[in-house]
């Protein structure tokens, strides 16, 4: 019988995952789960995060206009004091996983 993971372990086993870069297949066996398990948690984890009302809430990051880096890039500010140069065709979800990754809440 398999280890018990609660929701919580999952979120964070799933960012993890994605924050790698790792196939599904070679994510799963590193932390000895199936393939499969971690492709349904990410799937019941985005589903309960589109849900008005679900658990995952935001954590609110302030944005402050500085120098302009160039015509197609914009800074964000971190509390830590880095500064993160983005792209303005960003991708959201790629975005999020990266703050939460240097504001140390992965």
């Amino acid at each position: 019988m398999g280890k018990y993971r609660g929701r919580e372990e999952w979120r964070r086993l799933v960012d993890d995952w994605k924050a790698s870069g790792a196939s599904a297949r070679r994510f799963a066996r590193l932390v000895g789960v199936s393939a499969a398990t971690l492709y349904r948690w990410r799937g019941s984890l985005t589903k309960s995060a589109k849900k008005p009302g679900s658990a995952a809430l935001a954590k609110i990051v302030e944005v402050r206009a500085t120098q302009v880096m160039s015509v197609d890039h914009f800074e964000v500010q971190l509390a830590c004091g880095r500064r993160v140069g983005v792209p303005m065709s960003f991708d959201c979800e790629a975005l999020g996983r990266l703050l939460r990754v240097l504001e140390g809440t992965s």
